[in-house]
């Protein structure tokens, strides 16, 4: 079987991870906003707490990595592995930094984004990031 044919298990791993960035902060560990905290303003609308944005925009991220390993399943040639890999790097480190610097969560130690989100999502991270570079070492092989 060549190399277009065969099924890439990275890719599959991309794809798993991809849906589980975007399902953990909502449904797996839940960000605040889930527990119903909002922050109030004077005029008394409620908006989302920091952890609630950083939800959303991690949903954008495992939308993206879903596409890194449709990509890899569809074509699994050199060059799309190596894009896939870079891309997925690229992504995983994203995953991580939007909710430790780029956005941040709840100042408070024992709120629940603090305490299982966001180890949560780094794990998920640190997952793209070592297939991503699976992805890269492997470019050059037939499988």
């Amino acid at each position: 079987m060549s190399s277009d044919q065969s099924v890439s298990i990275p890719g599959v791993f991309l794809l798993l991870i991809g849906i589980l960035v975007i399902l953990t902060p909502w449904y797996i560990f839940p960000v605040c906003e889930h527990y119903g905290d909002y922050v109030v303003t004077q005029s008394g609308m409620q908006l989302p707490m920091t952890c609630g944005w950083t939800a959303r925009a991690e949903g954008g991220l495992g939308a993206l990595l879903i596409v890194a390993g449709a990509m890899v399943l569809a074509r699994n040639t050199k060059e799309t592995r190596q894009a896939a890999g870079l891309f997925s790097i690229a992504l995983g480190a994203l995953v991580i930094l939007t909710p430790t610097v780029l956005i941040g969560m709840c100042k408070a130690a024992d709120h629940p984004c603090r305490v299982l989100t966001l180890p949560g999502l780094a794990l998920l991270g640190i997952a793209a990031i070592v297939v991503g570079g699976y992805l890269i070492w492997m470019r050059e092989s037939d499988a």
